[in-house]
């Protein structure tokens, strides 16, 4: 008897301490992402192309999609499935990253924010935001470069809201040649 007491309050003492660790966890994940809020030096891309991927996904709106491949193209009226992945290339660009820190150089010019990256190294090099009259994203554009000894790639992304999205890369890859791909996507 005396050890199905100890049994169960071992037992009951572990859940308490499950629970207490579940609930420090989610207290600790909502920190980090106020912390990284409030540490938002620049405009947040990945949450306004998360917004920006949640009404596409309600809305569900017939798209003319075109994609090239080198100098073949195809172009159909479709339905997005999967707005994530779609737009996967625009929300990954965070401006917030620790990589860039001190590397950016603002600009405004009229509604135009201009980010300019002045490390050559770094995989971005300008990200321009246009404003609406309200001071909400109209356009972005985005240029990143990446080289190094294998391969160099440029990619080009273009993204008005409720107008059209642009992805266009062009890799040069050693000893296989080079690449170019084109998708659009037309609301």
């Amino acid at each position: 008897m005396y050890w199905s007491i100890s049994f169960k309050n071992i037992i009951q003492g572990a859940a308490a301490v499950l629970i207490a660790a579940v609930f420090s966890g989610c207290q600790s994940a909502d920190k980090a992402n106020t912390e990284r809020k409030e540490h938002a030096r620049y405009f947040d891309l990945p949450s306004y192309f998360q917004q920006e991927i949640d009404s596409l996904a309600k809305a569900n709106p017939k798209i003319n999609k075109t994609v090239m491949k080198d100098d073949k193209e195809e172009t159909k009226q479709v339905h997005i499935k999967d707005w994530t992945t779609e737009l996967s290339s625009f929300q990954s660009i965070d401006l917030n990253k620790p990589a860039y820190e001190g590397h950016i150089k603002t600009d405004t010019i009229d509604q135009v924010i201009q980010y300019s990256f002045t490390d050559p190294e770094l995989d971005l090099s300008c990200v321009r935001i246009k404003m609406d009259p309200s001071g909400k994203p109209a356009l972005i554009s985005i240029e990143k470069h990446v080289k190094n000894t294998l391969y160099g790639t440029t990619e080009f992304l273009v993204y008005e809201k409720d107008s059209f999205y642009l992805v266009e890369k062009n890799q040069a890859v050693r000893v296989m040649g080079d690449n170019y791909y084109k998708v659009q996507g037309e609301f």
